[in-house]
């Protein structure tokens, strides 16, 4: 007669085949900047880039990245595409054979005129769509702005900008007949999206000479000329005519 299986090792070998097995769960594995600068005009659109890595899907399928719901776009203003194929740049992403897709390249934060808000990048698998990895991060438009527009020389105004994200003070390097003339420290570090104001004289110079001058805001306590490509970071010039005390941007 055969010996007889006892009936708790039955129930547990059934207990142990009715577990499903574990769910995918794709996630981001280079988290995103709090925040991302973009500068430039509609048809020639400068923005920084993020890091593309994550980990959870099966191994080696597709995957589909979009932003806000829609392609990443380029400096034209039109969707990237791969040259290759002409497909979109953000479809048919490889994972690799340990479920990871780490892109080689940085993807370029979305373009605003004005501002900041919000954005998504969105990761998923093409052969289950509902395995989903998903990262918010914030966007800014680079600029400096002056309130009042026109004051004299020696009056206070208000100066305020955005996009000057490295975790240093802001300066504004006031430059005249291509010299410098002085530095002032504008701000502290600034907020997430490299937000700050201060209110200064417009020109901090006793009896500012009448002409076009140069103001140059970086985060750099030395100055060195943007417009020869010598600053490292962010950086606005606006230029300021004391014989006709109008600014405008340089």
């Amino acid at each position: 007669m055969p010996a007889r299986r006892p009936a708790a090792a039955c129930g547990a070998l059934l207990a142990a085949l009715a577990v499903p097995a574990a769910a995918e769960a794709a996630t981001f594995t280079a988290p995103l900047a709090p925040c991302y600068v973009t500068a430039g005009t509609a048809t020639n659109r400068q923005a920084e880039g993020f890091p593309v890595a994550a980990s959870g899907f099966t191994i080696n399928s597709l995957v589909n990245l979009t932003i806000d719901g829609g392609p990443v776009i380029g400096p034209d203003g039109k969707p990237l595409t791969n040259p290759t194929t002409g497909a979109l740049a953000g479809d048919n992403l490889q994972v690799n054979d340990r479920g990871v897709l780490a892109l080689p390249a940085l993807v370029p934060a979305p373009w605003i005129e004005a501002g900041q808000r919000d954005f998504t990048v969105t990761l998923t698998q093409q052969s289950n769509p509902a395995n989903v990895a998903t990262a918010v991060s914030k966007v800014t438009a680079l600029d400096v702005n002056v309130d009042p527009r026109v004051a004299a020389p020696s009056e206070k105004v208000r100066f305020s900008g955005r996009g000057f994200t490295a975790d240093a003070p802001v300066y504004a390097h006031y430059v005249h007949g291509g010299k410098l003339k002085k530095t002032v420290r504008m701000s502290g570090a600034p907020g997430v999206c490299g937000t700050w104001s201060a209110k200064r004289k417009q020109i901090p110079v006793h009896r500012a000479k009448t002409g076009w001058w140069i103001v140059q805001f970086d985060q750099a306590h030395r100055y060195r000329n943007g417009n020869k490509g010598d600053v490292n970071g962010v950086y606005v010039r606006l230029g300021i005519d004391v014989r006709l005390k109008r600014q405008r941007r340089n």
